[in-house]
């Protein structure tokens, strides 16, 4: 194959041994690169944070709104036809240029789209991966995370590389399994008569309701109590204003439009006598739930309405025929109690340059620096409460 390098394409010299080849799109060529639509009929095995209409959104968003540099990696067999799609973005921190996926803390999973056919032994995806890399523009580090070890049953071949296991894991429940396994669970069944007691609690507390798609004037009320919510929960819990980044609340906001609200996404709240007191976000596709964006009022804490909420939606979706809940990255207790499957994330970091090399090494200290500030918090409020006796 001849070597095309072109600003709008570029494609691997020659096939690999087994007559595989990569083509390199940029991000505004899902179009040219007829790149998988999460509605396609195909037997695709594949995620909605690596869907055309997530990544459109986000390139539009996030992408447009930092500077960003997306690429659209297709790997073809010997008859052209696509095997793998791989969604790439390069990201300048600190004047350090790091290849990451389009994420920015907006996706769960990140992931190819692998097709039916897709039989790529470690060896051949390393010359494969070895290839993109050559045909991408140079970078100092790659920084990889959040790649789960399976992709809907099929190896993910990005774990092929050089990984470590990533923080935290995915949970997930099988919705065809939650009216006997699940419910079955002496946990669950605590769950669900604790919920009970908070629902009928609730209603003495004002007329409350579930909204599910809203119309659109009710959408965009929901969505901004949404954001202030979660805004207050991550100061409450010392983190970062993931709102606050470029891109951010604009790329939510487009995700709850009336065009893809019901398609790929979809957003409800619990309120009471009008006032939103829990509301979520999430996303859609393939016959999954997506457990997104969630947030409560503190001032309702006593009656857990965003697990109130949480109920709603998983028995929602068993009844709307959704295949599987999922519940998002983390390793909460209230996802352990639900989830029927865990899934491995894995985080692959690779310095290409002595400016990569010392970004990594002082991203490492800095997160040992927080864990050990975490622990030593923990230790603190451990003490604190043996001193009370228990009360605080």
């Amino acid at each position: 194959m001849t070597s095309i390098d072109v600003p709008e394409y570029r494609t691997s010299a020659s096939p690999t041994s087994n007559n595989f080849s990569v083509d390199v799109y940029p991000g505004d060529g899902l179009a040219a690169a007829n790149w998988p639509s999460i509605i396609d009929p195909a037997d695709l095995r594949m995620h909605i944070y690596q869907s055309r209409e997530f990544l459109q959104v986000w390139r539009d968003t996030i992408g447009r709104a930092r500077g960003i540099d997306c690429y659209l990696v297709v790997v073809r067999n010997s008859g052209r036809q696509p095997v793998l799609y791989l969604p790439l973005a390069i990201v300048t921190k600190f004047n350090v240029r790091l290849l990451r996926f389009m994420d920015a803390d907006v996706a769960d999973y990140n992931a190819p789209i692998l097709a039916p056919s897709c039989e790529l032994p470690p060896q051949e995806f390393k010359r494969l991966w070895s290839k993109t890399l050559s045909l991408l523009p140079p970078v100092d580090a790659i920084d990889l995370q959040k790649m789960p070890r399976d992709l809907l049953g099929a190896s993910n071949p990005l774990t092929y590389l050089a990984c470590v296991p990533y923080a935290a894991s995915g949970r997930s429940l099988l919705l065809s399994a939650l009216r006997t396994e699940v419910d079955s669970r002496p946990t669950v069944k605590r769950v669900r008569r604790k919920l009970r007691w908070c629902r009928q609690a609730l209603s003495r507390a004002g007329a409350a309701s579930v909204v599910v798609k809203p119309d659109a004037s009710l959408s965009c009320h929901i969505f901004e109590c949404l954001i202030e919510l979660k805004r207050r929960q991550q100061m409450r819990l010392g983190r970062r204003d993931l709102f606050a980044m470029p891109g951010i609340v604009d790329f939510y906001r487009q995700m709850t439009s009336p065009i893809r609200i019901g398609k790929i996404s979809q957003l409800s709240a619990l309120t009471v006598d009008g006032k939103v007191v829990s509301a979520r976000l999430d996303f859609l596709g393939r016959g999954r739930f997506y457990s997104t964006l969630i947030a409560y009022d503190t001032e309702f804490r006593r009656f857990q309405v965003g697990h109130l909420l949480n109920e709603h939606m998983i028995d929602r979706c068993l009844e709307n025929g959704f295949d599987t809940f999922d519940l998002g990255v983390g390793d909460s207790s209230y996802k352990e109690k639900w989830a029927t499957h865990r899934l491995a994330l894995y985080s692959h970091e690779r310095a290409m340059t002595a400016a990569g090399r010392l970004y990594l090494q002082m991203r490492r200290a800095r997160r040992f620096l927080a864990r050990t500030a975490m622990r030593l918090e923990i230790a603190r409020w451990a003490g604190n409460r043996r001193a009370s006796g228990g009360r605080s």
